[in-house]
């Protein structure tokens, strides 16, 4: 594994991270618009639709709910996989510092900020643990050949 398909792959729970929250998001809709619609007693002229309204607006809840679901299942899936990754790195800064981007989504700077390093230092520190997670999985994969 390249050092750029390792950032890719720690940063999967990311991404999986941002899909869950535009489903909640597109979720939160669908109930707002279930809240607003009301039951129609009378097909009178006047009453338009088909009078199903709140029961297609459900159905659309529960089969989002069940995106979200998958949504779930697949972040816990990243977060274990993120998780893997970091934790072939000794404990100390490097995988501190990884832990807290990859796991905790923080951006650089809050990470900087909250350990008391400059951000080109963090840089740094971020690319001797790509390096290092990068060599023990080569070594591993060589090991698992012989």
């Amino acid at each position: 594994m390249t050092k750029e398909e390792l950032k890719e792959k720690l940063k999967g729970a990311m991404y999986a991270q941002h899909i869950l929250k535009s489903e909640l998001d597109k979720l939160q809709e669908l109930r707002s618009i279930a809240q607003k619609v009301t039951s129609a007693y009378s097909q009178a002229p006047g009453g338009g639709g088909n009078g199903r309204a709140l029961e297609n607006t459900v159905t659309k809840i529960v089969e989002q709910e069940k995106v979200i679901e998958s949504c779930c299942d697949e972040l816990s899936k990243q977060l274990d996989e993120v998780l893997a990754l970091i934790t072939l790195l000794p404990i100390g800064r490097e995988r501190t510092i990884m832990h807290m981007r990859y796991r905790n989504y923080r951006k650089w700077e809050q990470i900087a900020d909250e350990l008391g390093y400059s951000e080109q230092y963090m840089y740094e520190l971020h690319d001797k643990a790509l390096n290092e997670i990068t060599d023990k999985i080569t070594n591993n994969n060589k090991i698992a050949e012989h």
